[in-house]
């Protein structure tokens, strides 16, 4: 096509996609992620929208015992539906004449994580809602607020973005149209999502998140638009030239495996925390990314704020985009030989094997020994059920505590909630309510109490416990509680349920799946390893409890009685069961049991005098590792640290395939454990010669000189990636 032909072309569609583009409120978007935030969800809950966040908690707090909203919950637990599923759904969604109706159908939902749900039963409830609420009364009242927010957006942000560069940059116009819309109760938090109408060209839509810091001010206003919400909108309408070429069968050949080992090289990073699970999603999110700078760089932004960007998203959980911004540069630069992206696809390929080429692996020739010493032993541990754990479960279920509701619909729930429903008002339901409310007694701390509870002649008894220096192990929250006047009401829910008799009438259910249990996953559980590894001679017992009852996803409790050893507890809830993996899921219940030890380790003279100092270095250049885990001290760091090491050191002795170990020492690094490797390595050499070392302490001088090595090259390490950024931007 000729030159000035072509440029014409483009600029009449640089004036379409002018037209295409609007920014907007959208009721539905409001409905779902109002409906979200009643159900408790937290990326819904971060309370920044200023006066409409206090509108909307006092005109829906009523309604959090709602069908709908009971629903939604238990889909987040059942089925990950979170973050933008939310999103994706209400853009499918329509109001018509008063009522909510899905526009299109369940397959044109963008999000996979709908595809098992009941949508249409979904709908019928949210519908329900909309009407209970009178939620469109309570649009209607803000829509002066919604207007006005509208208005600042388009002055401070559209005016920054340039639509016209788009099909210059992509060398072709989009396929698909593009809207943003203003997300009033999704705080910090962006959704990218889609609609396809049949016989309708697929919208695009990106769900914008308002916010206001009391420091900062809008999101959307003076600077905050430059740095936060522009380069968001640019960043969005990338998607709509982008996320397409993955799909033609010729590019997924051109990728092969890259995409899936792009996320496995930050799965922790991304898929929990930025909410990209799916492999397809994390290698557009590259090609945008790196776009998006592309972007900034042509449009008058300064170095220093590319610079940020590209920081900002290595830290973000995509550490290569300095070099998928210098092969974006070279495209830009060699339009002659790429006149569209599609063409570059093979270059993007080469680019991204090529980083992932170079990162470094486990050094599994050191241990390559350990697996050589692989303990294919069966253990002799084996998973049990407890009547006292059901019952404390039950009681949780009964008085609606969140984290106990399961919404599977199988015939052991059916059956508890038939003997739950006559008793919704026990005297003990208001009492154990009371408990939550004033003593947070909830999540861990009912199964703290059950483990420590037995029936005896028909009651309900608490057994006699040592009391050493560790404590009996029974969660703080208890120590405020009445404990003879709770299991005197305890006793009577007991009786007046004939909790027993059900309990008996189940044990057949009980047995066999404890046999598909113990026989699938407890082989690759090995309780006499963490003595033998440790080397510091406890004589703890490990009990893994499955609860029948709720939905638990894992809770731990300790417990040790008059004269016996400790007692260590891991219950899992029964829809947990991972038997087509069970190798992972004995993992976990090993890194489970498996985080006592540094605790105990750690307590003692020789850390303080060796491990103390890298450990404060380690948490000092990691405060956001600091946050997300919660670590009071620098000894938290350092015992998660050394937790996640021997878990490794435990895949290695036991049998492990490599890509099993490889995978979660990749996630473990992606969490922020970026020394990791090293102390792999390190302990690799401490389980090889344990005749040299009577216990891990006496080789904490061969960690902390790994550590510290560690923390020497780091600094090389930082000057590297800003030197990767500077090289980006040449």
């Amino acid at each position: 096509m000729n030159k000035k032909i072509l440029l014409a072309v483009l600029a009449l569609v640089a004036l379409t996609m002018q037209a295409q583009v609007d920014v907007s409120v959208s009721e539905t978007v409001e409905l779902m992620s109002i409906l979200s935030r009643t159900a408790g969800f937290d990326e819904y809950n971060m309370d920044m929208g200023g006066q409409y966040t206090e509108d909307t908690e006092q005109w829906f707090a009523p309604f959090k015992a709602h069908p709908a909203v009971t629903c939604l919950r238990g889909l987040r637990g059942q089925y990950g539906i979170s973050h933008n599923a939310p999103a994706d759904l209400a853009v499918n969604l329509t109001i018509e004449n008063g009522h909510v109706k899905i526009a299109t159908s369940k397959e044109c939902l963008n999000d996979p994580r709908w595809q098992d749900v009941d949508v249409d039963e979904l709908v019928t409830l949210i519908d329900q809602f909309y009407t209970d609420t009178r939620f469109h009364e309570f649009y209607q009242q803000h829509q002066d607020f919604y207007n006005e927010v509208l208005s600042v957006f388009n002055t401070n942000v559209m005016p920054l973005f340039d639509q016209e560069w788009y099909p210059r940059f992509y060398g072709i116009g989009p396929a698909e149209s593009f809207h943003v819309i203003i997300g009033f109760t999704t705080g910090e938090h962006n959704y990218a999502t889609s609609r396809q109408i049949p016989g309708q060209p697929k919208e695009n839509f990106s769900v914008i998140g308002y916010w206001i810091y009391p420091q900062y001010g809008m999101g959307f206003e003076g600077e905050n638009a430059r740095r936060f919400a522009t380069p968001t909108v640019i960043h969005e309408f990338n998607h709509s030239f982008v996320n397409y070429l993955i799909e033609d069968e010729n590019n997924a050949k051109l990728l092969g495996d890259i995409p899936e080992r792009l996320l496995g090289q930050e799965r922790f990073m991304l898929s929990r925390v930025q909410a990209y699970p799916e492999s397809k999603t994390v290698f557009n999110e590259t090609v945008v990314r790196a776009a998006t700078a592309i972007y900034l760089m042509e449009n008058g932004f300064t170095d220093d704020e590319v610079k940020q960007d590209i920081m900002s998203n290595m830290q973000s959980g995509f550490p290569w985009t300095p070099e998928m911004v210098s092969a974006m540069r070279y495209y830009t630069t060699h339009r002659d030989m790429y006149p569209t992206l599609n063409d570059y696809y093979p270059e993007i390929a080469k680019t991204l094997k090529n980083y992932l080429d170079a990162q470094p692996a486990i050094d599994l020739a050191v241990g390559q020994k350990l697996k050589n010493q692989a303990q294919t032993a069966s253990s002799s541990n084996k998973a049990e059920v407890m009547e006292t754990v059901e019952l404390m479960s039950a009681l949780s279920i009964a008085a609606g505590f969140d984290e106990y509701i399961s919404h599977a619909s199988d015939a052991y729930n059916q059956d508890l909630e038939q003997l739950l429903a006559p008793f919704k008002q026990h005297p003990v339901i208001g009492y154990y309510q009371g408990l939550r409310q004033q003593y947070h007694i909830s999540y861990d701390a009912p199964m703290s109490l059950a483990v420590r509870l037995a029936v005896k002649k028909g009651k309900i008894v608490m057994l006699p416990e040592e009391q050493s220096a560790e404590g009996n192990g029974l969660d703080d929250r208890w120590n405020n509680v009445n404990m003879p006047e709770f299991l005197g009401l305890l006793n009577q829910f007991y009786t007046d349920t004939r909790f027993h008799e059900f309990y008996q009438q189940h044990q057949q259910l009980y047995q066999q799946e404890l046999k598909n249990y113990n026989e699938k996953i407890m082989p690759y559980v090995h309780p006499e390893w963490f003595s033998g590894f440790y080397g510091n001679g406890q004589n703890d017992r490990y009990k893994v409890v499955i609860a029948f009852a709720g939905g638990i996803q894992g809770y731990g409790a300790t417990c040790q009685l008059k004269g016996q050893p400790w007692d260590r507890f891991f219950i899992t809830g029964k829809d947990t069961y991972n038997y087509e993996n069970p190798s992972e899921k004995g993992n976990h219940i090993v890194s489970f049991f498996n985080r006592f030890y540094p605790q105990t380790v750690l307590n003692d003279e020789a850390y303080n005098a060796t491990l103390r100092p890298i450990a404060e270095k380690l948490s000092s250049q990691n405060p956001r590792l600091m946050q997300m885990f919660g670590f009071r001290d620098a000894s938290g760091v350092m015992s998660q640290s050394l937790e996640n090491a021997s878990n490794i050191i435990h895949m290695l002795q036991n049998g492990c395939a490599d890509d099993e170990v490889n995978m979660q020492l990749d996630n473990d690094v992606s969490m922020g454990f970026k020394w990791e490797r090293e102390l792999v390595k390190t302990l690799c050499e401490y389980a090889i010669n344990r005749n040299k070392y009577q216990s891990l302490a006496d080789f904490y001088p061969q960690i902390a000189n790994a550590l510290n090595q560690f923390c020497d090259n780091e600094e090389k390490r930082e000057a590297e990636v800003q030197q990767r950024i500077n090289n980006a931007l040449r």
